[in-house]
Formats: C-alpha cells, structure tokens, sequence
C-alpha cells in the first residue's frame, strides 16, 4: 500500500465515464497499478464511507466508431469499385451496419453502485435499474487462458451477477502480481476474490448467500504459502 495511506481514507475524485478504455494496451497491470496509486478504490469513487459508484460507458463505443468510420472510407473512396465484380462492397457496407450498431448500443451510460450500508449492490444504464442483488454477487476475478504453446495468461475481470463483466488488465503473464492486485482491489471494495482454479485456498470470501455455511469450493488456506510480492518479484508498489 503507499506510503501515507495507512490511515484515513484515500481522497477520490469523480472519474471520466471512459477511464477503463485505457486498461486494454501493453503493461496494463503497472498501468491498473498507478491508477490505485490515485486512488485506492479503482474503478470506483467513494461517495461516502462503504458506498462506491463506478460510472462507465463500454470501450465498444469506440470500436464501433472507429470500426464504421473505417468501412466508410473504403466505401466513399471507391477502393472497392475495382472488384465490384466480385461484389465484395458487401464487407465494408456489413462493417458499417455493425458499427453502427455496436456505438448505438454502447452509448448509454452504466452506473454500478455498492453499497455496504445496505449491503447490496445496485447496476443501471441509462438510469433504468437493470438488476440488484446481495453484495456476495459481485467479486473481482482472476481468469486464465493460454496460446498453442502452453503459455499461460491471466485476466482481472471485475464480474457479478447480470453484469457486463469488466476487464481490468487484458492481458499479462506476472501471476503473483496479478493476484496482489486482484485481491488488493477486493479488499479496499470489500468484496469477494477469486483465483482462476474453481477450488482454491486464495479465494477469499466476504460475503456469503443467506443461510450458507460451506463451499465446495473455498478449501482452508496453508500457512505460508502466500505471501505479498517482494521488491525484487514486483516493481508495481501498489
């Protein structure tokens, strides 16, 4: 954790609605890193004392923005009147469509609050409620995937019941650091963590369903089998 932050709480600000779109090229975990250095509760902003609101519009508004503008180029500047033939301006046209509609439907706002105070959390676009639920229902993910080569990849995925799920580091291979900041980032949320193995003692669990006192998946933790990266293992300094 920074130095001067050990007591009190991090000041926050209100962010921009588009900060995420920035959490999607090369070393995304320093950069998910410093933005936890501004503030503690990254993605989030603190109203008030156990409430935090993320505020955001899907990075498929400019996807399809750029991906329409794209196709509308090589339909006006006739590059495909050479082939016409072939009918291959069907491509570019069936890019547009497909832009377009990805920009409409990425246009509306999301706004994702969690409230510990009630202990629910509460998701909208565009102000219409989409879904509401207990506080066990959102938690903060790692996700595993791997090439041909058998290399293995991890994702920071912040997930919950009837939500988009939102990537918080697309893509890195530093697994000690990528659980530091997942757990790092549940924590400081008060919600639950979870490894990428369905059964693991690094899951860590805040909040259970009404009336559970058992998961298959939560197995008791070994003693000193983790422990928070050294300087020399990680140079993120979260």
């Amino acid at each position: 954790v920074p130095k001067g932050r050990g007591s009190g709480l991090p000041t926050t600000s209100a962010g921009s609605p588009f900060h995420l779109w920035a959490l999607g090229f090369l070393c995304t975990e320093r950069h998910l890193a410093k933005r936890l250095k501004n503030n503690g509760f990254y993605p989030f902003t603190q109203q008030q004392p156990g409430v935090f609101v993320l505020e955001y519009y899907l990075d498929t508004l400019w996807k399809g923005l750029l991906l329409f503008f794209v196709c509308l180029v090589l339909v006006c500047s006739g590059f495909v009147r050479q082939v016409e033939k072939q009918e291959t301006w069907g491509f570019p046209a069936y890019g547009m469509v497909v832009g377009l509609w990805l920009m409409i439907s990425s246009l509306p706002r999301r706004r994702l609050v969690l409230n510990h105070m009630r202990g629910m959390y509460h998701f909208s676009i565009q102000g219409r409620t989409v879904c509401q639920g207990s506080m066990h229902l959102v938690y903060v993910r790692l996700a595993l995937s791997s090439d041909a080569y058998g290399r293995c990849f991890f994702q920071l995925v912040l997930c919950g019941h009837k939500l988009e799920p939102l990537v918080l580091v697309q893509v890195s291979e530093r697994y000690e650091q990528m659980e530091y900041l997942g757990r790092y980032i549940a924590r400081k949320l008060n919600i639950n963590y979870f490894d990428y193995l369905a059964t693991s003692y690094r899951h860590v669990v805040r909040h259970w369903p009404l009336g559970a006192s058992f998961s298959p998946g939560i197995v008791l933790r070994k003693k000193g089998v983790y422990s928070r990266p050294s300087s020399s293992q990680s140079d993120l300094e979260v």
